[in-house]
């Protein structure tokens, strides 16, 4: 489900969380058919209702394979809950996505049992740059923007411009052309609210623009060159936050943050 999406926002938490969860038992009550194997991905991101549903979906549950990758880390929209229901708990603590700086760097915020191991030796650097909010980020992503595509030579395609806010919020968005950089999302408006397309049905964005999205919306995703900015200082959450845009990475970082968060960062 797309969070900013206009069917989130028609329905409340519960409907979510409790409504759709009891209709689904509902229409198994009607459906004979189950599982042998059952396997869930970002399991960190369901909440309990959900996953109390799971056993109902095998043909016998304890027996069958059920699997639910997670990572506690990536815990955006709340607490992760997966480690309560006792299964056989395996820890996938390394780390073959990003370049070992990258890999120490996002390893700092990682909260799983494990220390995480990077398996990918050198790769390019990453760099965390101090900016204000407003004005002297967009300046600051401005420049970043020129040494990648001016003086590095990286492809428009191979980078993504990742927002800590959503995109209506953000300045970077509608600053929109940095020089000869011109960010560009198919799936938002200009004011950057959603266009409520289904995911399948959201153009391409154009190879010699650069994709721009907030960190939540691009979970689960990666990108050679990321570029990160309009990060907050504070909030509940933001390790998470912090964990998910760094890991986003597969070659080179540039992370522009307001001074206290870059210097935590550094």
């Amino acid at each position: 489900m797309d969070p900013d999406g206009p069917l989130a926002a028609a329905q409340t938490q519960a409907y979510f969380e409790a409504r759709l969860p009891h209709l689904m038992l509902k229409a198994l009550a009607r459906v004979p058919e189950r599982f042998d194997a059952l396997l869930v991905d970002e399991g960190q991101d369901f909440a309990r209702s959900w996953l109390e549903t799971l056993d109902f979906l095998l043909w016998n549950p304890g027996e069958d394979v059920l699997w639910v990758f997670h990572d506690p880390g990536q815990a955006l929209y709340r607490d992760d809950v997966v480690g309560e229901f006792g299964l056989e708990r395996i820890e996938l603590h390394e780390n073959w996505r990003n370049p070992e700086s990258v890999a120490a760097l996002a390893g700092r915020f990682y909260r799983g049992r494990e220390e995480v191991s990077a398996f990918r030796e050198g790769g390019s650097r990453h760099r965390v740059i101090a900016a204000e909010p407003g004005h002297a980020t967009v300046e600051a992503l401005r420049k970043a923007l020129h040494e990648l595509s001016e003086t590095e030579k990286v492809p428009p395609w191979e980078i993504v411009v990742l927002s800590g806010g959503s995109a209506d919020k953000s300045d970077a968005w509608r600053a929109r052309r940095f020089g000869n950089v011109v960010l560009a999302n198919e799936a938002i408006h200009d004011d950057g609210s959603s266009r409520g397309l289904p995911h399948e049905n959201v153009p391409d964005e154009p190879d010699d623009c650069v994709v721009f999205e907030s960190i939540r919306r691009y979970k689960g995703l990666e990108r050679e060159v990321v570029v990160l900015v309009e990060l907050p200082e504070t909030g509940e959450r933001l390790n998470q936050l912090l964990y998910v845009g760094l890991t986003r990475a597969t070659t080179q970082l540039v992370v522009v943050a307001p001074p206290g968060l870059a210097a935590r960062l550094r």
